[in-house]
């Protein structure tokens, strides 16, 4: 009992370390354990404090008018029920990506990784109204046959459970009058064939898992269009250090930058650092 006593203990004080290094983390030690806090994101400090370092030499941090216009921050947007919940974008994060919506004026939107759909629905809201927001996720019944690390499972599953949202529910009932079009499958897999080349803007927040992430990124790159803008989340985020590695080894060959105050990485087809 004394030995369970102490290695408890010694779990607690180490949790209590690595949160005060990360407090942005406290909101997840309410819905998970410490013991994955410890085996999934702890254990990997190390080595993604290491593919930071590599990244921040790569990948600038600017300002949205550092690579944009400067007038895009005038610009006005529409946000409705855009709190969220953990796994969804800050509301810095999404005004951010909404504002870039409104100034490129995009035809067509491809989200990797629909969630609950708080993201997907903010982005259709300033899309123009002729544009087609398609949106990929796996149907709940499908999260078992791809191979998903501890964190996303849960994100998948547990969480959605928790917070009473369900695959896309932000937008349900909105798909025709908003032009948003939901796609089932892994979005390594899937076939994007019919609208290679055609995608103004893509989002990128899918599985999070080195090989998905590059893989989406892959595909991303393919479908852009000439004048397309790639938005990636929790670059910077040591609760999935493989989005920052991943992104790490891309900057070397595109010119990638990252949104200050935010965890959103961009690239800008044509635009050179």
């Amino acid at each position: 009992m004394a030995l369970k006593n102490q290695e408890k203990s010694i779990k607690v004080n180490e949790i209590d370390i690595f949160l005060r290094e990360f407090p942005q983390l406290k909101s997840l030690q309410k819905l998970v354990s410490d013991d994955l806090i410890l085996s999934e994101i702890a254990s990997k400090k190390s080595i993604f404090q290491r593919d930071l370092q590599k990244a921040q030499t790569a990948i600038p941090t600017v300002n949205l008018e550092d690579i944009f216009p400067s007038d895009i921050v005038k610009s006005s947007i529409r946000l409705e029920n855009f709190l969220g919940h953990w796994g969804n974008v800050t509301i810095e994060e999404i005004a951010k990506m909404c504002l870039i919506i409104a100034w490129l004026k995009p035809k067509k939107i491809l989200e990797m990784g629909t969630y609950n759909g708080m993201s997907t629905l903010q982005i259709a809201l300033n899309a123009p109204i002729d544009c087609v927001t398609y949106t990929i996720d796996l149907l709940p019944q499908h999260i078992d046959s791809v191979s998903l690390g501890p964190l996303d499972c849960l994100v998948a599953e547990k969480f959605r459970k928790i917070f009473n949202t369900s695959l896309g529910s932000y937008f349900q009932g909105r798909e025709k009058e908003l032009r948003i079009e939901q796609l089932y499958g892994d979005t390594t897999k899937y076939s994007y064939d019919a609208i290679e080349g055609q995608i103004d803007f893509i989002f990128i927040d899918a599985a999070h898992d080195y090989e998905s992430k590059k893989t989406d990124s892959i595909n991303a790159f393919n479908l852009l269009s000439s004048d397309g803008v790639i938005v990636w989340h929790d670059y910077a985020q040591i609760s999935n250090p493989d989005v920052t590695k991943c992104l790490a080894e891309l900057a070397q060959e595109h010119d990638i930058f990252h949104l200050r105050n935010t965890n959103l990485a961009v690239y800008r087809s044509g635009h050179n650092r």
